[in-house]
């Protein structure tokens, strides 16, 4: 084996690898550990077939290897494992198949000779085409997964799948007498079916990707909308409460009258003090804070916060806003955006109402090449485990919750230039995430 050969294999074997753990959302492993682990699956892999002398364990091993991976994931049934087992072994296999024919093709085309060493480099191109694929469209294959096990394409790609791994293990020039008699006889009519096949289902990506386009796009309103309807209903609350104080004040200045018209100093003072001066100041504060809003110049986010803001109000929460500088966009997709405070500023206000000190400061802010959005809340806890927070199911609150956040270090996690920093130090709980431009 030249050494082309076994770069390639290893090349191989992290794209096998990579393209699963992206399919099954695996976040067990950092990436310098995935390859590292790769290498030496590769490695094991080529011993145990070069001592044995059978090339199918190549895919025995490694469907069963890339199977126990997935077991560990709590979440993942077994049958979406196996699913998303065949999809890596089969897809990359396939993908290789039909490049490496296109290589030589190419190849044969053109005056260059490389005699020997001919196959092994267009496998080596072909394995580092392949892996930096894989690697540049992961957010893409998370995005697609999600959609297919949800899709009626689901079972049909499993069908394909299932017929793809049989191709395999015939391709494999297998030395168990049985799988050995099917390669001489359809051999070469697999290798045929290889090729029909990774077009087939190049066919299901591209469709499943235009319906996971439309089902986002669709997702996408039906939020705005929700988050409009929610906004317009807590402008009808706050218009009902000016409304309400409206006439209250109406009355409080009927009784000013009747103090200055009477000339009783201590009951206009006792007005003014009990009433108009703590009133005056509510107000304020609520202009306030509205204002500093129009210093965001995206109308999602600035309706987002007006709806928090007012829901915070109305719980008689202590709200802070700093905006110091003008927003004009945000360095990150705005539906994730959206999605990732809404969280935070729903998890601040719920875990405030419940604390002493009813305190909600929100900042937003610029420096340099970063945004920071900073959501700090007063909290009811002394101490909080900050390592379990992000956990699945995990809530300090009651069973059956511990999404939010959980969902929220996902969307953090896929984001290549986002970063969410947590502090506690009682009793305000600090959430930061930062994005760099």
């Amino acid at each position: 084996m030249y050494i082309y050969d076994f770069i390639a294999v290893t090349f191989i074997g992290i794209s096998h690898i990579l393209l699963y753990f992206e399919l099954i959302h695996y976040r067990r492993l950092s990436y310098p550990k995935l390859i590292f682990l790769s290498i030496i699956f590769t490695i094991l892999l080529g011993i145990v077939v070069t001592v044995t002398g059978y090339p199918e364990f190549n895919v025995i091993m490694f469907f069963f290897f890339l199977l126990s991976l997935g077991l560990m994931q709590i979440e993942l049934t077994f049958m979406k494992n196996v699913y998303f087992t065949l999809a890596s072994m089969v897809s990359i296999t396939l993908l290789k198949i039909v490049l490496v024919e296109a290589g030589m093709t190419l190849f044969m085309w053109s005056p260059f000779n490389l005699y020997l060493w001919t196959n092994s480099v267009i496998n080596l191109i072909v394995s580092i085409i392949i892996v930096i694929s894989v690697w540049f469209l992961r957010h893409a294959i998370q995005k697609f997964a999600r959609f297919i096990v949800e899709s009626p394409l689901y079972y049909f790609t499993y069908f394909l799948f299932v017929l793809g791994l049989v191709i395999l293990f015939i391709l494999t020039a297998p030395t168990i007498p049985f799988l050995a008699a099917l390669h001489q006889d359809y051999g070469q009519l697999s290798y045929i079916g290889a090729i029909i096949l990774f077009f087939i289902l190049l066919l299901m990506v591209l469709i499943s990707s235009h319906l996971t386009k439309e089902q986002m796009v669709q997702e996408q309103q039906e939020r705005l909308d929700a988050e409009l309807l929610d906004y317009v209903e807590k402008l009808e609350i706050l218009h009902d409460e000016l409304a309400g104080f409206r006439h209250d004040y109406v009355n409080v200045l009927l009784t000013l009258d009747e103090g200055v018209r009477t000339q009783n100093i201590k009951q206009v003072e006792k007005v003014y003090y009990e009433v108009i001066a703590p009133t005056s100041e509510l107000i304020n504060n609520r202009e306030f804070d509205i204002v500093k809003l129009s210093e965001i110049q995206i109308p999602e986010v600035k309706s987002i916060l007006s709806v928090k803001l007012i829901e915070a109000q109305q719980q008689n929460i202590q709200v802070m806003i700093d905006i110091p500088h003008t927003i004009r966009e945000i360095t990150m997709p705005i539906v994730t955006f959206i999605r990732i405070i809404s969280i935070l500023l729903d998890n601040g206000i719920e875990e405030t109402m419940h604390s002493k000190e009813k305190i909600l400061q929100i900042a937003f802010f610029e420096m340099e090449d970063r945004q920071y959005f900073v959501v700090r809340n007063s909290s009811q806890h002394q101490t909080i485990d900050l390592e379990k927070i992000y956990e699945k199911h995990y809530s300090s609150k009651s069973p059956n919750r511990g999404f939010g956040l959980y969902t929220v270090k996902s969307m953090v996690d896929k984001s290549a230039n986002v970063t969410l920093e947590t502090m506690f130090e009682a009793p305000l709980f600090t959430q930061t995430l930062i994005m760099k431009k």
